[in-house]
């Protein structure tokens, strides 16, 4: 469906952030990549890489590349450390790691407590512990997977691993088929009638389902953008939001509490949300 959506939308900007912008063409091609990557691994349907990233449009090409692959993606807290962390990645045997070169310090806190190591792949400039993966993945050809590439997938096939808190023990990671993916976008973009035309303000934690699918998928499905946050700010919300025409906020927990008592800010009353 992503795909479908990505040549309708060639040229139109689909995802923003202060990182990198992709229109849905990059993005597209960008999970393409990726795809070839995970299958150069030799990654089967149904194996799983870990991915420890903070929030960006990257972030989504991964997970979709993996996806394409017929591989699942465990989506992992960024604030873990030590043995939690630990945990989240053996119960998910990945086939390989992702991590983020500005997280590889909590990644080595994992490591005395990991009985098997996964190879890993560095996503930036850290690199002294395994390889560049934003390098390598340049290697790979950007154009849709070929006839003897597809894996054949189902709607009951998984696509990513999205754990529990914590709070009650260790994580514990639940399986996001592609049924569900699907039924939360599809879902979530009819309810707020989701158009080419939004903009939505996205600065959740992509890996949980609020910030990752919902507020992601639920509108580049439409045709519409998605501006990622890495992390919420009141102080910057709405100049953030004025700057970047949102006409969409995914609000949840205390969030429009810290923006009622923050001070007052003049692009209160000139956004389009």
């Amino acid at each position: 469906r992503m795909a479908a959506v990505c040549a309708q939308y060639p040229d139109k900007i689909a995802l923003i952030s202060e990182r990198e912008t992709f229109t849905f063409r990059e993005y597209d091609n960008r999970a393409n990549r990726y795809a070839r990557w995970a299958l150069s691994l030799g990654l089967k349907k149904g194996e799983a890489v870990a991915l420890m990233m903070p929030n960006r449009p990257e972030y989504l090409a991964i997970w979709l590349g993996v996806a394409r692959a017929g591989g699942v993606t465990a989506l992992i807290n960024t604030n873990q450390t030590g043995a939690a962390l630990a945990h989240s990645l053996s119960i998910v045997t990945p086939k390989a790691v992702i991590v983020a070169a500005e997280l590889m310090d909590q990644y080595r806190s994992a490591l005395p407590h990991l009985a098997e190591r996964a190879p890993l792949y560095v996503h930036g400039d850290d690199v002294s512990d395994g390889v560049r993966l934003n390098a390598l993945i340049e290697s790979f050809r950007p154009e849709p997977l070929g006839t003897d590439d597809r894996v054949a997938l189902t709607i009951e096939d998984r696509c990513l691993f999205i754990y529990t808190s914590g709070t009650t023990g260790m994580p514990k990671a639940a399986n996001i088929n592609h049924y569900r993916v699907s039924a939360m976008a599809l879902g979530f973009s009819s309810v707020m009638n989701v158009g080419p035309s939004d903009r939505m303000y996205d600065c959740l934690p992509m890996y949980h389902s609020n910030g990752g699918i919902l507020a992601t998928c639920g509108v580049l499905i439409r045709g519409g953008a998605v501006i990622i946050r890495e992390k919420f700010s009141a102080r910057e919300f709405w100049s953030d939001v004025v700057r970047y025409r949102a006409t969409l906020f995914f609000y949840i927990g205390e969030l429009c509490r810290f923006l009622l008592q923050s001070p007052v800010s003049p692009d209160e009353r000139n956004h389009r949300i």
